[in-house]
């Protein structure tokens, strides 16, 4: 119950009642939903590559390349998550700094976690209806940083900048 209630907040973001219960919420749900998430993004993939016969033109066998696909593929997807919600975080910590809100970096990265559900949906939706295309995958990103510098905003200023 607890998961989809923090499903539904996530997907309300950048509502400032939302971002503070999703804040209160311990690293472990936030690591589960990006693992949840992550699966949603990579399971039509997986799939895709399971049936496509492209690797009988090369010289893997059938079996290393299926394992591969199942073991080595998400593995993959979680580092380049890890890594993407990092970058995500990093540059949230520079543009918050650029206009002058104090946010630290493990919120943003919680934050970033949290704001990917949407654009998340909308790719796996997309890439299953019409494919994949760099113009789609682009708005998707500029979509999220949107939402992330909407949630920056709702942080007040810094108190020597106010006055």
């Amino acid at each position: 119950m607890k998961l989809l209630s923090v499903f539904l907040d996530s997907l309300r973001l950048p509502n400032k009642a939302a971002m503070k219960r999703i804040n209160r919420l311990e690293m472990r749900y936030t690591i589960l939903f990006l693992l949840i998430l992550l699966f949603v993004v990579a399971l039509p993939i997986e799939i895709s590559l399971l049936l496509d016969d492209s690797y009988k033109e090369s010289d893997i066998p059938q079996n290393i390349y299926i394992i591969q696909v199942l073991l080595f593929y998400p593995f993959l997807m979680l580092f380049l998550g890890l890594t993407g919600i990092t970058v995500l975080a990093g540059l949230g910590v520079g543009v918050s700094t650029l206009i002058h809100r104090h946010l630290k970096f493990q919120f943003l990265w919680k934050m970033s976690a949290f704001a990917l559900t949407k654009p998340i949906l909308i790719f796996a939706v997309i890439d299953l209806l019409i494919g994949g295309h760099w113009i789609i995958n682009l708005l998707i990103l500029i979509f999220l940083f949107s939402i992330i510098y909407r949630m920056i905003l709702h942080y007040p200023k810094k108190m020597k900048d106010v006055e």
